[in-house]
Order: structure tokens, then sequence, then C-alpha cells
């Protein structure tokens, strides 16, 4: 007999995707599934489609909530669950048929806590091609002293840009219930970028056994034109700051190994994207607002310590250059680098 698998997909304003992304759950190979749908405050009409899928199929639950954000939708998703394990669909996204099959037999199998798989982002309209987003880190199975000496010290950056060795993403891991449960409480609903650092952070130390299936990429992340194009946002630095002291203070209650360096690379990674994305999506502006906007990001107190100390040895010439300019207020050299390898970039 089947064990009951619950597969929880947050659902706000994507009344475009919805129908798609649970269908692709309901077709799944498992088919002794619970999918949970946390409507998330919707104004568009997702939450009246959420009632409608419910009828086609007695094993979709819907919960209807005021907004409340990302990490407070899947925690409630979390608590409602019944199954033993738990995964995630974002609801713009699809999954192939066999997805939560290969994932289970492999955490039964392996008796694993927890079971990665990659990622394949896909565009909409297909104006890009399609790029796979694998696991940095071999694939296998990780015991837990394996976990601490072999993924701990690449866990968060392993001194490439954004060099993360394992994804943080929610969405390519089925995860034992109980080990959510149990740490779920260290995820921050505050936080607004980065909601799925903290959600794997939160629980990849505290895992006696894990599996990688590296080349293994049933996941399909929509990357539409709104997520590409989308308007600057100016707060984006104070959401980062947010992320990277929520990380810290993961780290510091967990106190199994010391993550400092690597949290503290992949801020610095994001304020460069940051950089990029004050020019490419702020041109409008003209250079004097952009030269403002990277003065206040250069300038700013836990920038300026991340541009100090960082630790990455596995840059390429390129993003060191990039990132002397940031540090020496070359802001100048920066538009001119962005403005020249970026131009085809719509805003």
């Amino acid at each position: 007999m089947q064990e009951l698998i619950s597969v929880i997909i947050p659902v706000y304003n994507s009344i475009a995707y919805l129908e798609q992304a649970v269908d692709s759950v309901r077709a799944q190979t498992w088919s002794c599934l619970e999918i949970l749908l946390i409507d998330d405050g919707s104004t568009d009409g997702s939450g009246a489609l959420c009632d409608s899928l419910a009828q086609k199929d007695g094993r979709i639950r819907v919960l209807h909530q005021e907004n409340a954000g990302l990490t407070a939708a899947w925690k409630r998703g979390v608590e409602m669950a019944r199954g033993i394990y738990v995964g995630f669909v974002d609801s713009d996204d699809w999954i192939e048929p066999e997805m939560y099959e290969t994932l289970y037999e492999s955490a039964r199998r392996e008796e694993a806590d927890l079971v990665c798989c990659g990622i394949r982002h896909v565009f909409e309209g297909g104006i890009h091609k399609p790029w796979d987003d694998v696991m940095k880190v071999p694939g296998g199975v990780y015991t837990r002293e394996q976990i601490h000496t072999e993924l701990f010290p690449v866990l968060i950056n392993d001194g490439s840009f954004m060099g993360r060795g394992m994804q943080p993403n929610r969405v390519s891991k089925l995860v034992h219930r109980q080990l959510i449960l149990n740490f779920m409480y260290l995820c921050d609903e505050s936080v607004s970028v980065g909601e799925d650092s903290q959600f794997s952070f939160s629980i990849f130390p505290e895992a006696d056994k894990l599996v990688v299936l590296k080349d293994y990429l049933p996941y399909y992340y929509r990357v539409n034109r709104k997520s590409m194009t989308g308007g600057y946002d100016r707060e984006y630095l104070e959401k980062i700051k947010r992320m990277k002291e929520r990380m810290e203070a993961i780290g510091r209650e967990k106190g199994v190994y010391d993550f400092t360096s690597q949290i503290r690379n992949d801020f610095l990674c994001l304020c460069v994207l940051h950089i990029k994305g004050e020019i490419v999506r702020n041109k409008k502006a003209g250079y004097r607002e952009n030269r403002r906007n990277m003065k206040r990001i250069c300038t700013d107190e836990a920038v300026r310590e991340a541009l100090k100390h960082y630790d990455m040895p596995r840059l390429t010439g390129a993003e060191k250059l990039f990132i002397f300019w940031m540090k020496h207020h070359w802001y100048a050299a920066l538009y001119a680098a962005v403005r020249i390898y970026f131009r085809h970039d719509a805003v």
C-alpha cells in the first residue's frame, strides 16, 4: 500500500498558471497524494479557482487566508499536511509525472530524511533557451557525518560567484514532514527575499541522511516576463540584509559549523546582482540617479564589510574586477560594464 505524500502549493494571484501546476501534481504516478492549496489572499480569482479544482479531485484541500507572504503560506500547509513526506510546487510551475514516485522511492530505499533533485528553468515564450540548475555537490547518498564534512564547507558558498553547493529551493526537495515541523520556527515570515534559503538552512544540518539526485530534473520553473523585467526595487538591499541577518541567526542557533564567511560571500553576490539591477531595471532614471543608488549600496555598512572580508578564491577575473570597482566606488566603470554586457536586457 502506498504511503501518503503531501504536496503544498502556495497560491497568490497566479490564475493564468495555477491549473497547469495542479494538474501536473494530479497526474503523478504516485497516486497516494494530498494536494494542499494555500490561497494567500489572492485578488485575481485564484481563490475561486482553487475551490473549483478541489471539486474535481477529492485529494485537494483548500485553505484561504489573508495575505501573509510565502513563508506563512507554506508553513500553514505543513501544519495541515498528513503525509510522512512533504513536497512543494509553486503555483506557476509544473512537474513531470514520475517526480514524487522517484523521490519517494529514493527516500524509502535509503531511509533518508531529505531527497533533492534539479530544476529546469523554462523561459516564457521561448525567448531564451531553457537552462538546468543542478546541485554543485556530487550526487549520491550522504550520511550525517558526510553532511557535516563534505556539504557544510560548500553549503551556502563554495568560493565561486553564487556558488551555492546545495540548491536552497523548497520545490526541488522531498522532506520528512517532522523534520520541517521541528525547525520551521527558524523561518522568519518577514523575510521576503531568500525565503527558501532559510528553509533549507534550517533543515540541512539536522538530516541524518540526505540523497542528491544530481542529474534528475523533473521540476519546471517558469521564468515569466514579469520576473525577468519587473520594476526596480529600491528596498532590495534592506531585504537581502534581512535575509543575511536571519541566516546568521540560524547559523548561531545550530552551532555546528561556522557559516559566517559563506553567508557573507552569498550576500555580496546578491549585492553585485543588485548593482546590475539598478542599472538594467532602473536605467530610465539616468546615470545620475543610478550613481546615487550605487553609492547608497556600496557605502552601506553591511556591504562595506562584505567587500572588505569576502573570501571567494574561485571568482573569475571579471567578477573580481567588478567587486574591486564596487569597493573603490568606481561607479562610472560599473555603469559602463553593465550597460555594455547587459544591453539586450529589457526593463
